[in-house]
């Protein structure tokens, strides 16, 4: 017996004592080994960004495997190899054909998600498994990417393949081979610390024992459920019984007509025998988690575990599956479906653990059929799981056997279901018969996954599925996979990546440039806020938050808090040296509260300690006493009570009520659409670093940096010039990080100014989701009169939007819902009128589109609407409301808001994606297809984006730069703007390059620090290129000057006869190197710095008349989305996707595609998977990965095509000529939403409209296609 832990990691032996047993293998990584590379992104297994390689003796053999590292607890790794990102490279620096892809195929954005693919995918590389594109949706289910461009990091997979081997590698394999065997024992291993003993024993009998002995132990295998009680509810588990050694329980077997798979096998390890016995089950299998929840995870475990929505029991259920249960040298059988009693309580004795499953073995002619009902496909919990083992002969039912997931407080059997169908025969009548005794069987709940009523529909509805494919082919009855059958193809994908006209510069503009911190993000070395070395006595900081969504704080006792073991310093409202307000502009956002709390999850006082679980545990004992408060939640409910922030906001152009009532037709409806999470990888983190005369420096993931210099400088009470903020990089923005950062960033400082010690805040996953605010939710409600054509006459909008608890930025973004609300159309009479509501909620704030997106749904589903009562096809309509090119004088180019579209190109563009995604034919396909598909409906739909480019605020477009050129010809460029992924930076020092006509390897950018350009506004409004590059170029305009002036002083020529050209100037006849003439100048002694500035032309805007040019110009775009639904269950796909976007002259065309498909992917993920759902306490519950579910890989489109419009150039002097891309492509994916209204339509046979609101989740698809089928139309 040992009592340390030995294990391998990255090459060399650790043998380590003292180490708490349930300390994740994450937190050693980053902690003890400093090895920064491995992230953490939310805690609980479901985001891939901890992803390591586990290598391991098996049968005397080494298998590698990925694993989620968050949720391993140390112990675990007894005897393994562990390899993280930071191995992979070659000792002389040289990357793995797996970092080398990825960095080629342009596969990383804000890159703090990338580690995690890189080390994904090297476990399916050392493995030998198939990696092309097509594989690619399975290998990295596990792994979410926020940017969204997953395209790139499919081709990343193939492409790996196809490189040379490294000739490094096998050297370190054959090490760690013999490492793994030599290790290969089964010694038991018994550890104590932090109050807790982790036992792992080598054998069955060791096992028996160990449990027999410790009876209250907490069994682990791959912690996968267990791992989450401690980094999620933070517990401390005693006695640990760790099972993942026991060879005896991971061994699967066939006796006779049994099969028996031992409970400690993995569901990676069983998946190719249920597979080739069960068909249904496999597949089923493969949705289980992602590959590296399946790689730890065991079906023993998720038997045990008793959860209700558990997707193994239903199907082992319904193959009347036995347990076998061990106590001590005794074993007993135990039919699966007895094993559950009850929520949480299961028929086992203490010290009886599940040994085995017998399974038998299945016989001719019997069919399991297996379904999982989720929002996503792809690394979801099931809202309905339903098993079904029905014998049917000489067409009549002689046994049934049925089972459910999340339909009861256990997995359970439909016994009513069953008698009903027993001995009848196996016709439509005794199904339907059948699908009314599931009221008998069960009484499920709504929850944040699905609602009671849908539960129960759905089930019966999946007995009417096993009817129909007991008919019928599966193709014809379900969505089989992710889509890409239904879609005629294999996932692929096309990119037009324009070659541009560098003539010489590497790097300049239109170079298709790798991103600049591409090979860090590969390798793991990019340093994001929380990898930033801290000092040796820096506190750790937790934020309390509310649990009450509209309350008095009647009394807060924080003794005992001060008291706990390891704080340094509690803050509350009263403690804050300046001004108690974190809000952006309005003064109404406290940064504690201060006796009145307005939402769930408000801040109430933070606590610093040595680490940040003393922190955690110490706030876990304050007492706060309430007075409850009504607390109004959700907009209808705020429109109800007139609960405003502001007065309604109006914006109006001719008689819209006369227009519409002359009008031959009208219509009248409501939208409601939802909110959306930002979900950036990296969360929310602030590091404050106290120094010298009171000044603070903090490092922060902020999109806005002289806003937190602001907001930091005002509760600290001091100037802003004893304020610096800096940020290298964001692992991902989206708007999240504009004014969401302020919380963190002033409670660090004070902080560190109270005590004189650097401090951290950093949120974790679900406290991130709780405490910031998200995209506003929108209800719309709309009223429209058009003619024959299709032509809107009149039209008016009432958009109420949910703003929370304090302005933020509300006002600018419900303004810009209303300037987007006619998008690419012209409306005459228009009236708009926004409604600013103010609830209970967590103050939402800027999302990437800035509530443009919002508005646009509205006339989206207006002009779908139309061409719908018309039966005309909706791009028809479209096109005849489009501004029109040919009237920039006259009206029909005028916006509601008086401003003159100068440039629209949305027809050319919407003509040539027309033909080259064969929309017309396609449609026409589709519809017949239809007729013939009685389950499965497709839908298509093509739509524009006409998006606006500057802050609406006027002031804010206004940028700086600084640009140092050294002695030695190298370059420094330092702006306002920040990265988060989008490319800024590539781009700004490919501005500078092209400028100096130097290789871009000569430029250096260094992190946007306000201490070196001031006063700058946010990257934000797709604005950073266009304000930055202008600023930069600037300054470099200002140095080229001076060293013009200087060469033709020295050569003797005028100053326009010095000319710079790729790596050299000529001046008049002579040529100098520019490294030479810039070492010249410096002797010189010519100024080689500059500062530049650049503020945006043409713009204003007079909010009281609502009238202006609030924009500089319009980027366009246009998608067409072919969609599919399951009419039964409301599960969709997209099928293929086609997009051209109006890029101007792209500055990178490389980093632009990754912009327009992430973006894409984002909005369609906003309008279809990510539901935000608060209880009726006004508490948010989808505050984590696991309940709030953004698109992954295999939610892509498995064929999507994505071009830049070869003919764009703006007509404005922007950067270059080039156009914003940032928020406009996240438009394009309301086409998604409206092809998946168009398959609804198509259940009714296009006679009733959908109404399909937003998100269009399963269950919101099944309530749309039921009023297809049971309602008339409703016409004003």
């Amino acid at each position: 017996m040992r009592d340390f832990v030995t294990l391998q990691l990255n090459g060399e032996t650790r043998n380590i004592r003292g180490v708490s047993p349930t300390r994740t293998l994450l937190e050693y990584l980053r902690e003890t080994e400093r090895l920064k590379g491995t992230k953490e992104g939310c805690a609980e297994g479901d985001c891939g960004s901890c992803t390591v390689v586990v290598g391991e003796a098996v049968n005397g053999d080494v298998r590698y495997r990925a694993v989620n590292s968050c949720i391993q607890f140390f112990g675990m790794l007894e005897g393994k190899a562990v390899l993280t990102v930071e191995h992979l490279k070659a000792p002389d620096g040289r990357l793995h054909p797996i970092q080398q892809a990825m960095v080629d195929e342009h596969g990383s954005q804000c890159g703090f998600c990338t580690p995690g693919f890189i080390t994904a995918m090297y476990a399916a590389y050392l493995s030998g498994d198939v990696m092309d594109t097509n594989s690619a949706a399975d290998l990295l289910a596990g792994n979410l990417c926020r940017c969204a461009s997953y395209g790139p990091i499919a081709a990343a997979v193939a492409t790996a393949k196809g490189y040379p081997a490294p000739d490094w590698e096998d050297t370190r394999l054959e090490a760690n081979r013999q490492w793994l065997l030599d290790h290969a024992d089964g010694e038991t291993v018994d550890f104590s610390a932090d109050g807790q003993r982790f036992l792992s024993p080598g054998t069955l009998y060791a096992l028996a024992e160990c449990y027999a002995e410790n009876p209250d132990a907490v069994l682990v295998s791959g912690a996968t459920d267990v791992g989450l009680w401690v980094t999620k509810a933070h517990r401390k588990l005693g006695t640990i019984i760790h099972l993942g050694r026991v060879t005896e329980l991971q061994r699967i077997k066939r006796n006779g007509d049994t099969l028996s798979i031992g409970a400690g096998v993995t569901y990676t390890d069983a998946l190719e025998t249920i597979a080739e016995l069960f068909p249904d089950f496999g597949e089923m299998t493969r949705r289980i988690g992602a590959v590296q929840v399946r790689n730890a995870g065991t079906i023993g475990g998720n038997i045990v575990t008793g959860s209700p929505i558990g997707d193994t029991p239903p199907a082992l259920i319904s193959l009347s599956a036995t347990l076998v249960l061990r106590k001590g040298n005794n074993t007993r059988r135990l039919p699966i479906e007895d094993f559950f009693i009850d929520y949480g309580k299961q028929d086992r004795a203490p010290g009886e653990f599940l040994q085995a499953i017998e399974i038998p073995l299945p016989g001719p002619g019997e069919r399991l059929a297996c379904y999982k009902v989720s929002k996503r496909f792809d690394q979801d919990i099931t809202a309905v799981c339903g098993c079904f083992d029905i014998n049917v002969e000489g067409g009549k039912v002689l046994a049934a056997r049925i089972a459910f997931g999340g339909m009861a407080a256990i997995p359970k059997r439909a016994r009513a279901v069953e008698a009903a169908l027993e001995g009848n025969p196996w016709t439509a009548e005794t199904v339907e018969t059948a699908r009314a005794a599931f009221t008998d069987d069960f009484t499920p709940i709504t929850d944040m996954r699905a609602s009671a009523a849908y539960r129960l529909e759905t089930a019966r509805n999946l007995l009417c599925r096993y009817f129909a494919e007991s008919k019928r082919p599966l193709s014809e009855t379900r969505l089989v996979g992710r889509g890409a059958e239904l879609a005629g193809r294999r996932r692929e994908s096309s990119f037009n990546i324009q070659a541009g006209t560098n003539d010489g510069v590497d790097g300049g503009i239109r170079d298709a440039r790798r991103h600049d911190s591409g090979h860090k993000h590969v390798a793991g070395e990019a340093v994001f806020v929380d990898d930033i070395p801290t000092p040796v006595d820096a506190l750790a900081v937790h934020i309390a938050m509310s649990e009450r969504a509209h309350a008095r704080i009647i009394g807060m006792d924080l003794s005992a808090v001060k008291a706990a073991p390891g704080v340094v310093s509690v803050i509350a409202s009263n403690d804050i040296p300046g001004i108690n307000d974190i809000s952006p502009a309005m003064g109404d956002d406290p940064l504690f509260a201060d006796g009145l709390v307005e939402f769930a999850g408000q801040s109430l006082f933070a606590v610093a300690a040595e680490s940040i679980e003393a922190a955690r545990a110490a706030a876990a004992l304050a007492k706060v006493d309430y007075e409850d408060l009504p607390a109004i939640v959700t907009v209808d409910e705020a429109m109800a009570t007139e609960s405003l922030l502001e007065a309604p906001y109006v914006m109006a152009r001719g008689d819209t009520g006369r227009a519409i009532e002359a009008a031959p037709h009208k219509l009248k409806g409501r939208i409601y659409v939802g909110g959306q999470e930002h979900f950036y990888l990296e969360g929310q983190a602030a590091l404050a670093v106290p120094g010298e005369d009171g000044d603070i420096t903090v490092y922060c993931s902020t999109q806005h940096p002289s806003e937190i210099q602001h907001t930091v400088a005002k509760v600290l009470g001091l100037a802003n010039n004893s304020v610096t903020v800096e940020v290298r990089r964001m692992g991902g923005g989206f708007g999240g990080k504009e004014s969401n950062g302020n919380l963190p960033a002033a409670t660090a400082a004070i902080i560190a100014r109270l005590t004189g010690h650097a401090a951290k805040v950093r949120y974790d996953r679900d406290q991130d989701i709780i405490i910031t605010g998200k995209r506003h939710d929108f209800r719309i409600d709309y009223r429209v009169g058009f003619d024959n054509d299709g032509c809107i006459q009149g039209i008016e909008f009432d958009q109420a939007a949910r703003c929370g608890m304090s302005f933020d930025l509300s006002v600018p973004i419900c303004d810009r819902a209303m300037f987007h609300a006619d998008n690419a159309y012209y409306l005459p009479n228009v009236r708009i009128t926004s409604y600013r509501c103010k609830t209970n909620t967590v103050s939402n704030t800027a999302f990437r589109g800035f509530g443009g997106p919002q508005g646009m749904i509205g006339i989206e589903r207006v002009i779908d609407e139309i061409a719908h009562y018309l039966g005309k096809d909706p791009l028809e309509v479209r096109r005849t409301n489009f501004y029109d090119p040919k009237d920039a004088v006259g009206e029909r180019s005028v916006t509601p808001y008086d401003m003159t579209v100068e440039d629209c190109v949305i027809d050319d563009i919407v003509s040539e994606l027309r033909g080259s995604a064969d929309y017309d034919r396609r449609r026409d396909e589709i519809r017949s297809w239809n007729r013939t598909s009685d389950n499965l409906k497709r839908g298509i739909a093509l739509t524009p984006v006409k998006f606006g480019i500057s802050f609406t605020l006027t002031f804010l477009n206004q940028a700086g730069a600084l640009v140092h050129v050294y002695n030695d010809g190298s370059i420094h460029l330092n702006h306002g703007g920040t990265e988060m992924g989008q490319g800024l930076f590539i781009k700004v020092a490919q501005v500078v390059a092209e400028a100096f006509q130097v290789d871009i390897e000569r430029v250096k950018i260094s992190a946007t620090n306000t201490g070196k350009v001031p006063n700058t506004s946010a990257t934000a409004a797709s604005s950073g290129s266009d304000l930055n590059g202008m600023a930069a170029d600037d300054a470099c305009r200002k140095i080229k000057a001076r060293l013009k002036e200087f060469a033709a002083e020295r050569w003797q020529t005028a100053p326009d006869e010095v000319r710079f050209l790729p790596g050299r100037i000529l001046v008049g006849a002579e040529e100098i190197s520019f490294d030479d003439l810039v070492g010249e100048a410096y002797r010189a002694r010519v100024q080689l710095s500059a500062t530049g500035f650049y503020a945006t032309p043409k713009i204003s805007w007079d909010k009281q008349q609502a009238k202006g040019r609030p924009f500089y110009y319009f980027a366009y775009g246009a998608a067409v989305t072919e969609a599919a639904i399951d009419t039964l269950t409301g599960e969709n796909r997209l099928l293929r996707v086609d997009i051209l976007h109006d890029l101007g002259k792209s500055l990178n065309p490389a980093i632009d595609l990754g912009q327009i498909e992430g973006g894409f992917i984002q909005g369609a993920g906003w309008l279809t998977t990510e539901e935000l759902w608060w209880d009726d306490k006004g508490q948010l519950k989808t505050h984590a990965p696991s309940t709030y579910k953004i698109p992954t890989l295999g939610d892509r489109a498995p064929d999507m095509r994505i071009n830049i419009w070869s003919r764009g150039e703006n007509s404005e002097q922007t950067i270059y000529r080039s156009k914003a891309v940032g928020e406009p492509p996240l438009m394009l994916g309301i086409s998604s939403l409206m092809a998946l209204s168009d398959a609804v339509a198509a259940v009714g046979e296009y006679e009733r409209y959908p109404h399909l609101d937003a998100p269009a989740t399963p269950e919101c698809i099944l309530a749309a296609v039921n009023r297809v089928r049971r309602q008339p139309e409703t016409v004003a």
